[in-house]
């Protein structure tokens, strides 16, 4: 087994591989970076090849309380954690009520910028739990 960086390529990975990885990613999120109590539910997610049209990395639907990531729009194992932790993020905002009143660019949106600090933020402590069961098998 080769062992698996946060620069390794994805690519390079399985689908099966990517979702066992993407898993652990999502269960630390849960445990570290908590749940929205206004849900009744924890999110889904679900991990998709690409979004074709539009080539985004992740999002998250706060009407269905899903988060989709697709995997083949990201480049390695280091942009497969940034996006579940932005994604992760966005769920535990009050996203239906405040989000989309924000009339600015996409980048300046606080919830955005809230979001992508999340990610510098967790990458770190995330990839220092994670890589252990990762690299186990």
């Amino acid at each position: 087994m080769k062992r698996i960086y946060l620069n390794t390529k994805l690519d390079t990975l399985s689908r099966k591989e990517v979702a066992r990885i993407g898993n652990m990613i999502f269960s630390w999120c849960k445990k570290n970076m908590g749940i929205n109590n206004r849900k009744q539910y924890l999110p889904k997610y679900y991990f998709s090849r690409w979004d074709e049209d539009r080539k985004v990395c992740g999002e998250y639907d706060d009407e269905t309380n899903e988060i989709f990531v697709y995997y083949r729009n990201l480049t390695d194992v280091r942009e497969l954690a940034q996006t579940i932790i932005h994604e992760w993020q966005h769920q535990l905002q009050p996203l239906r009520t405040q989000y989309y009143k924000y009339k600015g660019p996409y980048n300046r949106n606080p919830f955005e910028i809230e979001a992508k600090q999340a990610e510098e933020y967790y990458l770190k402590p995330l990839w220092e739990t994670v890589k252990r069961k990762v690299n186990r098998k």
